[in-house]
């Protein structure tokens, strides 16, 4: 018979009411010793040392006395202290790779944006990320083993086998073990995943009405992510992967092996593609002109197309409409799968003129099921980098916070 080990028995129930602590205040906000225990369970003794242990670990700070109209001492409230970490955010694309130094809630003490002309091949990027990554693993540590509690990587496309392996038709990636790749090189707990998920994280923490249990996030920056919410708590039982539905039957081919992806007619590189196409055939006068008016024209750039639409150019116009339809038969088939109460929409796709959204918007309401349809609430997000990053350290400090990764 199996005698379970006292000691590891009793660390772990250690550790799971410690986490239970300050999870709890990182949730709900400031809260006192007393409600803690109320909340918790936990006799008052008990958060008493464990408040003890947070407050000298620096992860729980005293805010002040509670307000009350009550005789007597006031209770001191405790918030979540993000300032007490520091972590490494790394948003990979490939047009750019940003990195930067932040504490477990995104501010930033250093951050650097690198900007690609093309698409590198995977151990490209692994070297550029290594370096980059590893200036600021060397800044935060300050020339101490435990200065830096974990890196977080965002990339374009699926993550697999428990954050080990990424498959990315946009960087062209297919089994990249990052995760390994990069503890290996670090020694420091590393956690790979979607950035349409991270900067889904950064807007469900700016907060949703009292009434939305269910929210879908939907992501058009490098192909087509959705990410669903249930109760402000992500469903991992959804893969997300939008892009990759079938809404042309015959359409373009796709780096994932199938014909007519979504992302395939809905996306930047999809509108800029059709208009290169149009303008070798003649068409697209008034983008044609814009481009004639510049000595270098170089690349054809998205924000051209933009620029083209505001003046009026048909085919240009015709070319964003017909993508937001296919943009509306998309979450057309969103709101008939999982009727969520909103439904949060961003990308670049999204600044033109001729709102590519509005027509998104409408096609989708004209498609889906009425009842469902005239329920959902939309929302058009801008995510810039900033917010980006944010979401990536909000990601990270969920991982360091889990039992299996929490080391304080």
């Amino acid at each position: 018979m199996h005698i379970a080990d006292p000691i590891g028995n009793v660390q772990l129930m250690q550790k799971i009411n410690r986490l239970k602590v300050l999870n709890l205040v990182r949730e709900r906000g400031p809260a006192a010793r007393p409600e803690i225990a109320r909340v918790t369970g936990l006799s008052t003794s008990s958060v008493t040392n464990i408040v003890g242990f947070l407050l000298e670990k620096g992860l729980l700070v005293e805010t002040g006395p509670l307000a009350k109209r009550d005789v007597g001492r006031k209770a001191t409230l405790l918030r979540y202290n993000p300032a007490a970490c520091s972590v490494v955010c790394v948003d990979i694309g490939s047009n750019g790779v940003r990195v930067a130094l932040t504490d477990l809630a995104g501010t930033a003490r250093v951050s650097k944006e690198i900007r690609l002309d093309h698409p590198l091949m995977d151990q490209e990027m692994l070297d550029l990320v290594r370096r980059e990554a590893g200036r600021l693993v060397a800044e935060g540590r300050g020339g101490r083993k435990d200065g830096i509690a974990g890196i977080g990587v965002a990339i374009s496309g699926l993550v697999l086998d428990e954050n080990r392996l990424v498959v990315s038709s946009s960087m062209h990636w297919k089994g990249l073990p990052l995760k390994e790749l990069f503890e290996a090189d670090f020694g420091i707990p590393v956690f790979v995943q979607n950035n349409s998920l991270t900067k889904a994280h950064w807007r469900l923490h700016q907060g949703l009405a009292p009434d939305e249990r269910h929210v879908v996030f939907v992501d058009l920056a490098m192909g087509v992510g959705l990410i669903d919410f249930i109760d402000r708590r992500i469903n991992d039982g959804v893969i997300g992967e939008l892009g990759h539905t079938t809404v042309q039957k015959d359409g373009p081919a796709c780096f994932c092996g199938n014909r007519g992806c979504l992302e395939m007619v809905c996306s930047v590189e999809a509108v800029l593609r059709q208009c290169r196409e149009a303008l070798e055939a003649g068409g697209c006068p008034g983008l044609a002109a814009l481009r004639a008016e510049r000595e270098e024209p170089g690349e054809l750039t998205y924000a051209d197309v933009r620029e083209a639409a505001r003046r009026g150019d048909a085919d240009v116009r015709g070319i964003l409409r017909q993508c937001g339809e296919y943009l509306g038969i998309g979450l057309a088939n969103v709101i008939n799968l999982f009727n969520p109460q909103r439904i949060v929409v961003n990308g670049d796709l999204l600044l033109t003129e001729d709102s590519i959204y509005e027509t998104a918007v409408a096609e989708a309401r004209a498609r889906a099921i009425g009842a469902f349809a005239s329920a959902v609430r939309f929302e058009k997000a801008d995510i810039g980098p900033d917010a980006a990053i944010q979401g990536i350290a909000l990601f990270l400090a969920d991982r360091i916070f889990e039992l299996s990764a929490f080391s304080f």
